[in-house]
């Protein structure tokens, strides 16, 4: 079974895809989105394209403040919407610190600056730390986090 990652952002999804045997994660590529509106039908293609049967994407909790409180109400309503034109089991990930810890690491191989493919490493770090969970720790939330 492969599962998809997705590291949602207003103008680009960086997604990731598991090996067969849901173990290892890779990272994809990056999708550019128009709108926010497109990404659910993005992601879902993604998920087709790759044969991929459940995503987790990732939600911002660690971080305090309104803003925050803000965008993850965007990422749980782009997963609902995910799960509504798909029927793809979603599952939400905390996702704190993914994309600076992508950048640390693309630093560290010579890769600095804005590196839009950076979106796909944090993807496979949000992925990772799902798939390195015990099987019976992950539930399908429904507006939680697993």
């Amino acid at each position: 079974m492969r599962v998809l990652g997705v590291d949602f952002g207003l103008k680009r999804l960086g997604i990731a895809l598991s090996d067969e045997g849901a173990s290892l994660a890779s990272p994809l590529r990056v999708v550019e989105i128009a709108s926010v509106r497109d990404a659910p039908e993005a992601v879902a293609a993604a998920a087709s394209d790759s044969g991929a049967e459940t995503v987790v994407v990732g939600v911002p909790l660690g971080l305090e403040g309104e803003e925050r409180r803000v965008e993850v109400r965007r990422v749980e309503r782009f997963a609902r919407a995910l799960r509504k034109c798909s029927g793809l089991t979603v599952f939400l990930v905390d996702e704190s610190l993914s994309t600076r810890e992508a950048g640390e690491r693309a630093l560290e191989a010579g890769r600095g600056g804005r590196d839009p493919s950076q979106h796909a490493q944090a993807a496979a770090l949000i992925l990772q730390r799902w798939l390195d969970r015990p099987r019976q720790s992950r539930r399908e939330p429904d507006g939680e986090t697993s």
